[in-house]
């Protein structure tokens, strides 16, 4: 490859990381809570405009009537341990499974609380997973069309592209098409 259009490629893909996502699973765990009690993770947000997405299920037992999983900004954790009022970023209804999607708005500490306190009297074994995204949102971001300009750059510089790459194959398919072909010896039978 020759090295301009290295460099040209290079280039490209340094403009486009910047706009990439990134995903990270936080937590990916499987954990007993007692009854009447809750367990919880901290985890930083980084970046503003984070989604978080959790997911749990309650393994076992299989009648229990399920927990509840909140979200909580550092600050307002530490006011629901001290049994103050809080406000939660977002929460669940007590249930065996489901998940819960949420966008951090702004970068900081922020908690997932599992609370097994709605009377039930024996322990959750629960599993849990929490992905946090950063970047672009490719469900919110504008739909933008390339001005007409734009568009025959692109189509111009596709063309010339392809060109290059076809006259380099034929070139190469001519020069082993025109050399002379070395003659085998005769196999007498």
């Amino acid at each position: 490859m020759p090295p301009a259009l290295r460099l040209a490629l290079v280039a490209l893909l340094a403009w486009a990381a910047p706009a990439a996502q990134r995903k990270e699973t936080l937590i990916y765990s499987r954990f007993d809570v007692d009854p009447g009690e809750w367990r919880y993770f901290e985890f930083p947000a980084k970046a503003g405009e984070a989604r978080l997405d959790v997911r749990f299920e309650v393994l076992s037992p299989k009648n229990a009537p399920g927990v509840r999983v909140a979200v909580l900004r550092e600050g307002e954790f530490r006011r629901f341990r001290d049994n103050q009022p809080h406000q939660q970023v977002r929460t669940t209804t007590y249930r065996r499974e489901g998940s819960l999607r949420t966008r951090l708005e702004e970068p900081g500490g922020y908690v997932v609380l599992i609370d097994n306190r709605q009377g039930e009297r024996r322990r959750c074994r629960v599993d849990l997973e929490v992905t946090l995204t950063t970047g672009p949102d490719p469900e919110t971001l504008p739909v933008r069309y390339a001005s007409p300009q734009k568009r025959l750059i692109v189509v111009a510089a596709s063309l010339f592209g392809f060109g290059v790459i076809t006259g380099w194959a034929g070139r190469a398919l001519w020069r082993t098409s025109r050399r002379p072909e070395t003659p085998r010896p005769l196999e007498w039978s």
